[in-house]
């Protein structure tokens, strides 16, 4: 719901195996405004090498989550 409600999407239009840079045309720097947005939001720290491997937006689902477990 976060990553629709930056993207501007309807939550129910957001597929979880869209991919991040071709389905929904995020450049790099789309991508790292939505990383940070999702940082502040859940008040949480990516390490770098996990987020060069985020792909979909189930990828950074499940990193978010993974987080939050922490």
């Amino acid at each position: 719901k976060a990553i629709a409600e930056h993207l501007a999407l309807n939550p129910e239009d957001l597929d979880r195996e869209a991919l991040l840079k071709e389905d929904l045309n995020l450049g790099l720097i789309e991508l790292n405004d939505l990383i940070a947005f999702l940082s502040h939001r859940f008040n949480i720290t990516f390490e770098a090498e996990d987020v060069e491997n985020v792909r979909k937006v189930e990828d950074l689902v499940s990193l978010v989550e993974d987080n939050l477990l922490d």
